[in-house]
């Protein structure tokens, strides 16, 4: 509330013969006013021309004094306000305790409140309520008790504070509770009611900010807050903890059938398309959940319950949801001392590359080689990457372990080449970290120059779970790289949701097929009619293709009629240190119209 309007410029009360100013005192003629002490006149004077409103009341309650500025704070003139209780400007639910705070004062002999500032509520002369500060006064006059108020009006304050406490805990694009807001709600009922915690994090909003842009990314988020309230309704309290992450509080809910028909109900409200930017867009989600008080009894502790509980959703692909079980936090714990020792690993030199053999179906001539990393574990001996790949692309050694790689693959490539091995291409897995940091060109392009290797003999490969984590810049590192003959394959393809537009987006040389498709391709019609779409698919767009885990002979004539150009797997050797690998050509490799020839196991 703002200041009120002033009323007249003097106001004057009259008690019998004796006319009162708005201090309160009597004018009675030059006499009087030669009598009185100068001190206190000059007081006075100041206190009727303050912009501050000043009341005085006596023990009675009754207001003795009241000033300008008080008729502009509280509407009331001092003709009208003199000699009335000091009620007139208390809200009705707060005068029990002015008149006992009161009394107190008078029998104690002074006031708690004096010589502090309190915030409180007034009473405004229309019947509206105002916050008001208040500094409180106690003195005495001929032995009696006198109190003075000075009242400022801070509503503009209040106004202020408001305003920041909103933005405090409110996210200024869905306008849903923030992250503050659900600490403070949990803390307010943990430990008290049964409670369960929802998070959610959107499956592919990446993407989607990096084809549409931030603005539709913006209006996507604020449509997916609209469609959760809905979803939840009153049941639960909705909050966006930035990002694309959101979370759920059910209170007094400890019943895992009521969560999971709230989790249906979000993914079936998530599933219609989102129209925006003229565009079609659909997003799913993944969700874990965490319960209290069987889960966590602090909110910290939920929280974290329920984020491992969604981690382990969006590991099994998304678009489900986890609940949360012990066995989650000993794998965290796990993943923290794997983290731990992989950084150990870096720098005691425990990394090895191993390579697996790549031939073209058309004659069996062995056409390359892809880099596939080993860790030598001083206690577990020799570990695959299925054991701690995960780790190591989530942690913070990742980039330094790819440039490692890239580093001693070209060495590999220039040693086959001295020894008379033959130009082989060498092909290597790139993780999401090289391609965000913006020193893959620079990386890649060292390592050829070092080891004077043509571009055309390395092969970078991306999957589709790096490709969601690009940048404009790594695009952008990915075509100058196969400006310069460097060959960029699309690896695992078809088991994600890797769209045309991802192939056409991207600067690709070759598509790798993944296992999964080949396994059954000579028994099952719709695996092979998968890989042929593929390969056609991939001749359309200039893309040459390669099958992965390549196990018999009857997979590979499946894959030789269907149009495929290479192929890697077991059939052909698995992989085998960069020595071994020598000694393997050395051994299998036959004399062919001036050319080697690789020999597939029958």
């Amino acid at each position: 509330m703002g200041s009120r309007k002033s009323l007249s410029s003097r106001s004057y009360h009259r008690r019998g013969d004796r006319m009162m100013n708005r201090t309160g005192h009597a004018e009675g003629g030059e006499d009087r006013i030669a009598n009185r002490d100068p001190t206190k006149h000059r007081y006075e004077q100041m206190l009727a021309s303050s912009g501050t409103a000043a009341v005085c009341a006596g023990a009675d309650n009754l207001i003795v004094s009241w000033n300008s500025a008080a008729e502009e704070l509280f509407g009331h003139s001092a003709q009208h306000a003199i000699g009335k209780p000091l009620s007139i400007i208390i809200p009705a639910k707060l005068r029990a305790a002015h008149d006992a705070g009161l009394a107190r004062a008078v029998k104690a002999g002074h006031a708690r409140l004096a010589g502090h500032s309190v915030d409180i509520l007034a009473l405004h002369a229309d019947g509206s309520e105002m916050p008001v500060d208040l500094s409180l006064s106690m003195w005495f006059e001929d032995g009696k008790p006198m109190f003075g108020a000075l009242l400022r009006d801070i509503a503009d304050r209040h106004s202020a504070k408001k305003r920041l406490e909103h933005l405090a805990h409110c996210d200024t694009l869905t306008s849903l509770p923030n992250r503050n807001a659900l600490h403070e709600r949990l803390a307010a009922e943990i430990g008290h009611v049964p409670c369960s915690l929802l998070l959610l994090d959107l499956d592919g909003f990446k993407h989607v900010n990096d084809t549409l842009g931030h603005s539709v990314g913006d209006a996507l988020l604020t449509e997916v807050g609209a469609r959760l309230t809905r979803a939840v309704g009153s049941a639960g309290f909705v909050a966006r903890l930035g990002g694309d992450e959101f979370a759920i509080l059910l209170s007094d809910c400890a019943d895992p059938l009521r969560v999971d028909a709230l989790a249906t109900r979000i993914f079936e409200g998530l599933q219609p398309a989102f129209e925006l930017g003229g565009q079609s867009i659909y997003v799913g989600t993944s969700i874990g959940v965490a319960m209290s008080p069987q889960d966590a009894l602090q909110v910290e502790l939920l929280l974290s319950c329920a984020d491992l509980a969604l981690y382990s959703a969006k590991g099994e692909g998304g678009g489900t949801r986890t609940f949360f079980v012990r066995a989650m936090q000993n794998s965290s714990e796990q993943r923290h001392r794997l983290g731990s020792e992989l950084r150990q690993a870096l720098s005691k030199k425990e990394f090895e590359l191993w390579y697996q053999p790549q031939v073209r179906l058309a004659d069996n001539s062995l056409s390359g080689v892809e880099a596939l990393l080993r860790w030598r574990h001083p206690k577990h001996g020799l570990l695959t990457p299925e054991t701690f790949i995960g780790v190591l692309e989530d942690s913070v050694i990742a980039e330094e372990v790819g440039t490692w790689i890239v580093e001693q693959a070209c060495a590999a490539a220039a040693d086959w080449d001295r020894l008379g091995v033959g130009a082989l291409r060498v092909g290597i897995n790139l993780f999401a970290a090289q391609l965000r940091s913006g020193q893959l060109l620079n990386v890649v392009s060292a390592a050829l120059r070092k080891h004077g290797l043509s571009p055309g003999r390395l092969e970078l490969e991306i999957t589709e779970k790096t490709v969601l984590q690009h940048s404009a810049v790594s695009t952008e590192a990915l075509r100058r790289l196969k400006d310069l003959g460097v060959g960029i394959a699309f690896d695992d393809f078809g088991t994600g949701f890797a769209s045309l537009s991802l192939l056409q987006k991207y600067p690709l040389t070759r598509l790798k097929i993944d296992r999964s498709f080949v396994d059954s391709i000579d028994r099952k019609v719709g695996d092979a009619a998968i890989v042929e779409a593929v390969i056609r698919m991939a001749s359309s767009l200039g893309l040459t293709v390669i099958a992965e885990g390549v196990e018999t002979a009857e997979q590979e004539r499946a894959l030789v009629r269907l149009g495929c150009q290479e192929a890697q797997g077991y059939r052909y050797g698995r992989a085998m240190p960069a020595a071994e690998l020598v000694d393997a050509i050395g051994h299998t490799l036959a004399v062919a119209r001036g050319g080697f020839v690789y020999r597939a196991r029958a």
